[in-house]
């Protein structure tokens, strides 16, 4: 038999996931070829893959995927609620000073909270999840810069908003250091490194 077959094989025999005559194939194999018996030897104490320079992968069990989900869509919500509730608020202000109040508090952090969370589904792209996470709160952070940006064009006149501003600032930076920590909850129910 060609080693080259066997080798593929391998995986399947030390799994047992074989059929019986692939099997019986392998076995044979095995007690004439003192390479392929080598490289089952080191499969079965897990230095086959660092041989062949193959990271073995991470096991995410469909629990974890299921927590990571259910996370991302918690927080979809939340952030949906969130915006919800300012533009309540702010379409019960009437017109003048007081109109634009809740879109520095409340509507410009948590649409960039929000925003921020598409970061979520390119997880696989960053080298770990560490910097995954500082993304995720420098994304949230820029966000909300570009939501203030539109609000000083949109309202106009902004020093009128400075107690606003300064509130909502607070809560971007709030926002940006929770999705830091919940980001990196999220990587690493989902395997990554």
């Amino acid at each position: 038999m060609d080693c080259n077959v066997i080798m593929d094989l391998l995986p399947l025999y030390a799994d047992g996931c074989c059929s019986e005559q692939s099997k019986e194939l392998v076995e044979t194999h095995l007690k004439s070829c003192k390479m392929c018996k080598q490289a089952y030897a080191d499969m079965n104490e897990g230095g086959f893959c660092d041989s062949v320079n193959i990271k073995p992968p991470a096991r995410i069990g469909k629990i974890s995927q299921f927590k990571a989900s259910v996370l991302q869509s918690v927080l979809l919500f939340l952030s949906f609620a969130a915006i919800t509730l300012g533009v309540t608020f702010e379409a019960m202000t009437p017109m003048g000073r007081d109109n634009g109040n809740w879109a520095y508090m409340l509507i410009v952090p948590a649409t960039a909270f929000m925003l921020s969370l598409v970061n979520w589904y390119f997880v696989r792209f960053y080298k770990n999840r560490s910097v995954f996470s500082t993304c995720s709160a420098v994304i949230t952070f820029a966000l909300a810069l570009c939501g203030y940006v539109w609000a000083v064009l949109h309202y106009g006149d902004f020093t009128s908003y400075y107690a606003a501003f300064g509130i909502g600032l607070a809560v971007s930076v709030a926002l940006s250091a929770v999705s830091k920590v919940l980001s990196l909850l999220y990587a690493k129910a989902i395997g990554k490194e």
